[in-house]
């Protein structure tokens, strides 16, 4: 059995899927399986995938129609075989040394979980198989790094991909069928779960924004599922802990900045938009106090209390 499974969920990334694979074949660390989950892609992705299959035993090709990305990584999570697992989306690259660093630093902690920095790549960019240096690592315990995910100002975070996980943390959890911000609906429990969380800010995962992601696309109203995700969360930590309770409450007002900064004003988004006028006035004062939230959402929350117009002016510029 390989040491880690790698699930690639993958859907028309023709483009971006061989620098993917190859930054794999690359890899310092061997002992690993490679499960790429077609999700119905119409383009040339499969074929290109299909010849790493054939001539690497590692590579396991295996097609679905097309059913979204929780859905492609569910179908990986089935079948995989390893100790450990990580999820790669099909657009971009690992360092050389991802896995044998995150193997080393699971191993060195005794952690359920290890986490790396990334560094944004753009649509052009090209693996040129460089090795970063590896930083210290450190380790959290598992409520410190769900807490730390939910401030949304360190690492871990709550992406999927750029963990190596134990396994058995998955043995019985799936990520939730046809929902944007599936990462945030699973990974903080994930994180809560583990013994501990190992830590390198080493820029090991190299994460491409695409202007035609779907969360770099047009708001719609399946977006707001954000506001959702983030008032559920709060109310499963409010069960665990105070400080993880102050954590998801800051990441709830964060959500409910985003969904009236994003959406319009219209008809469509304004059932939405009063909860998020709502939680926002609900959490602001008590958010305000908490010094562990980012700058952004302070200043968000000074702005709240300007007249409603001027609010809403200033947020849809943007804080930066």
């Amino acid at each position: 059995m390989p040491a880690i499974s790698i699930i690639i969920p993958m859907y028309n990334t023709e483009a971006f899927i061989k620098d993917c694979l190859n930054s794999l074949v690359a890899q310092t660390f061997s002992d690993f399986e490679v499960i790429i989950i077609d999700d119905g892609s119409t383009d040339e992705s499969a074929r290109i995938a299909a010849s790493f299959a054939s001539s690497d035993a590692r590579f396991r090709l295996i097609g679905q129609p097309n059913k979204g990305l929780s859905e492609a990584r569910n179908t990986g999570l089935k079948i995989m075989r390893g100790d450990y697992v990580i999820f790669i989306d099909s657009d971009d690259c690992v360092a050389p040394n991802f896995l044998e660093t995150l193997y080393f630093i699971a191993q060195l902690h005794m952690a359920d979980i290890a986490c790396c920095s990334f560094q944004n790549i753009d649509e052009e960019y090209k693996a040129d198989g460089s090795t970063p240096s590896i930083a210290v690592s450190k380790v959290f315990s598992a409520e410190k790094a769900a807490q730390i995910a939910l401030y949304q100002d360190s690492l871990p975070d709550y992406s999927a991909w750029n963990k190596l996980y134990k396994a058995s943390l998955w043995k019985e959890r799936r990520f939730p069928a046809g929902m944007l911000f599936e990462d945030l609906a699973i990974i903080p429990e994930v994180l809560l779960n583990a013994n501990k969380v190992a830590v390198t800010k080493s820029k090991l995962y190299l994460y491409r924004k695409r202007s035609t992601s779907v969360l770099s696309s047009y708001f719609s109203i399946k977006n707001t599922v954000l506001l959702d995700i983030a008032e559920n969360v709060l109310e499963k930590m409010k069960q665990e802990s105070r400080p993880l309770y102050k954590a998801a409450r800051s990441m709830l007002v964060s959500a409910s900045f985003s969904i009236l900064m994003r959406s319009k004003d219209s008809e469509e988004f304004a059932d939405c938009r009063k909860r998020a006028f709502a939680n926002i006035h609900k959490y602001r004062l008590s958010t305000l106090f908490d010094l562990k939230i980012r700058m952004r959402n302070r200043i968000a929350i000074l702005l709240s209390y300007l007249p409603r117009f001027l609010f809403l002016k200033f947020l849809k510029k943007g804080i930066s």
